[in-house]
């Protein structure tokens, strides 16, 4: 089967990255809703500057806000559709969601802490994100061989990505690379 190439995308600078508030999915109008800011949409430019000379074929991108606009400016500079996947999506924030993020990492002070957790409070576990990171991979390797793929996504969840390409471990992907915002970072992928 021929390679595949992941161009991970973090979603451009936004609202809730300067104000410091958490955002997950669902987005809840009037909350949570953040949109790119300015230095988030230059970004994005940027990285559709940079996606424009690799000839990619498709981007899929987390349904939230901010990783929309970065997409579709990305698919402004590059003529390829945008598709959304709810696989994509930010950690879910459970009750820490549309709140400062400093109350949400005074609860989980270590990365470790996030590997399994009791719902009690809402939040994902990173195992199960890697299980909806495991998903969507698989659907690409079947659907996508050889092509040229943008992910467009969130810290969190490209991390997990990321590991799972480079055949790292949950806890060592959460403790390992983080993507800047507006960064591309490109992997070859076998597709197993």
């Amino acid at each position: 089967m021929p390679n595949i190439t992941l161009y991970l995308v973090r979603h451009g600078q936004s609202e809730s990255n300067t104000l410091s508030l958490l955002s997950s999915y669902p987005e809840i109008p009037g909350s949570t809703v953040r949109h790119l800011t300015t230095k988030g949409v230059e970004q994005a430019k940027a990285a559709g500057e940079q996606l424009s000379k690799e000839a990619v074929t498709v981007i899929i991108a987390s349904p939230l806000t901010r990783t929309v606009e970065t997409a579709m400016l990305i698919s402004g500079a590059t003529g390829v559709p945008v598709f959304q996947d709810v696989r994509l999506r930010e950690t879910d924030f459970g009750i820490y969601n549309a709140r400062p993020s400093r109350e949400f990492f005074q609860r989980y002070t270590k990365p470790e802490e996030r590997i399994e957790t009791d719902g009690a409070d809402g939040v994902e576990s990173t195992l199960g994100m890697r299980d909806r990171v495991e998903s969507i991979l698989q659907d690409i390797a079947r659907e996508l061989p050889g092509q040229k793929v943008v992910l467009v996504s969130h810290a969190d969840t490209l991390e997990q990505i990321h590991g799972r390409i480079l055949g790292e471990s949950v806890y060592d992907s959460a403790i390992g690379w983080s993507p800047a915002t507006g960064s591309v970072t490109k992997l070859e992928w076998e597709g197993v």
